[in-house]
């Protein structure tokens, strides 16, 4: 292999690191403002994971209160259409 080649390869590598190290500049950059963020709405971010599942189960609960809701009232409706249909 000639010098000039051994020399592009390493200019070569050299441009790539510094790319790479840009991408992993702003990839950290944007991790410290998501951070930020989730501080500001009292989230501790080492903690998200277990924020997201409680999130996920008061989501749960809340669908099914509404649920559970929507079948008495539609248990009342009915009653009522029964009686109205036998006057």
């Amino acid at each position: 292999m000639e010098l000039s080649q051994l020399i592009d390869r390493k200019n070569d590598l050299e441009r790539r690191k510094e790319r790479l190290l840009g991408k992993m500049e702003a990839a950290r950059s944007a991790l410290e403002d998501i951070d930020s963020k989730l501080k500001e709405m009292n989230i501790d971010p080492d903690r998200l994971e277990e924020e997201i599942n409680r999130l996920k189960a008061e989501r749960d609960r809340a669908i099914q209160e509404y649920l559970t809701a929507l079948a008495t009232a539609e248990q009342i409706i009915g009653r009522v259409e029964e009686r109205v249909n036998n006057l």
